[in-house]
């Protein structure tokens, strides 16, 4: 668990040079970079942390201000990022099952892109709730269009040849509203094996009705 700044699988990309002039010059020039980490800051876009092949180190730059090819469309931030960063504390996983995976994702229409690994957050209300209002994800992803994308699950639609067949049109799925706990009060006892106390039935799960987004019913 990482807080504020969190390695990440480095690769090597495009930035797009007015970000290191404060977006007042070198529009439509491009910088050969690595990017090696990212920091996250509650309530703000992820910033990322690159080294320049002429050697400086430039940090907390956004997301646009990346492409892995020369020609990649410039994007509003706001298309590539859907959240804000959820909590200073971060974590950053490659999936095994999900790596190099195909996936699309929608925003304004559907973009194609290669899976590379996933933030996630704790330790925070928003980073841990459940329902409408709570936890999300953001996987990063190169897009077919040489822009990057972090986007969390429901705006994603992945693809295994193996496994997968793709849905043609958007399942009906509901967000889940539920946390689920398996201890519960039992008697106190110096026994090392023990017999559960008799009790009756509880439900194993607690519903929590987020910032007022949904009704108990």
């Amino acid at each position: 668990m990482a807080t504020l700044n969190v390695n990440v699988p480095r690769f090597y990309c495009f930035l797009r040079k007015e970000f290191l002039y404060d977006g007042e010059a070198h529009h439509g020039e491009l910088v050969n970079v690595c990017v090696f980490g990212a920091a996250s800051i509650h309530g703000r876009a992820l910033g990322f942390h690159v080294l320049t092949e002429n050697g400086a180190l430039i940090w907390r730059l956004p997301l646009h201000a990346f492409g892995h090819k020369p020609a990649a469309p410039i994007q509003p931030l706001d298309w590539l990022q859907f959240w804000d960063c959820f909590s200073y504390e971060v974590t950053v996983t490659v999936f095994e099952r999900l790596q190099d995976s195909r996936v699309q994702y929608k925003d304004r229409s559907w973009e194609g892109g290669q899976y590379m690994f996933t933030f996630d957050w704790c330790e925070s209300e928003d980073a841990e709730e459940a329902g409408d209002g709570g936890h999300k994800c953001a996987h990063f992803i190169a897009l077919d269009n040489g822009n990057f994308a972090a986007q969390p699950n429901n705006r994603i639609q992945w693809f295994c040849p193996a496994f997968v067949t793709p849905f043609q049109e958007k399942p009906d799925y509901v967000t889940n509203t539920r946390v689920w706990k398996v201890e519960r009060e039992t008697e106190t006892t110096q026994a090392f094996f023990y017999d559960s106390v008799d009790a009756d039935a509880r439900v194993s799960q607690v519903s929590l009705y987020v910032k007022g987004l949904r009704t108990p019913g």
